[in-house]
């Protein structure tokens, strides 16, 4: 069974509101911070990027690895939390 970090929980169970880009799960510090030099500041803006891209998982992970260089897993954590937040608040 899978199991969610409290980062995960945090982020889904609430709206997004001004949250920083490194408020999404798998996403830290300096993956933030290579999103923010990126023009992504706000968690709004990846999850905007997100939809941009067809809600496609292949295509967000391939621009998350791109634009910050996140791996496998820090891609499949921001996309779990994304995929989520969309359908509660979307």
């Amino acid at each position: 069974m899978s199991s969610t970090t409290k980062k995960h929980a945090d982020f889904v169970s609430e709206p997004m509101g001004r949250k920083r880009a490194d408020a999404l799960p798998g996403i830290g510090n300096v993956l933030g911070e290579r999103l923010v030099t990126k023009g992504f500041e706000k968690a709004s803006m990846v999850v905007g990027q997100y939809m941009v891209l067809g809600n496609d998982e292949v295509r967000f992970n391939r621009w998350l690895h791109n634009t910050c260089g996140a791996n496998n897993k820090q891609q499949y954590d921001c996309h779990k939390a994304i995929k989520e937040w969309t359908a509660s608040y979307q």
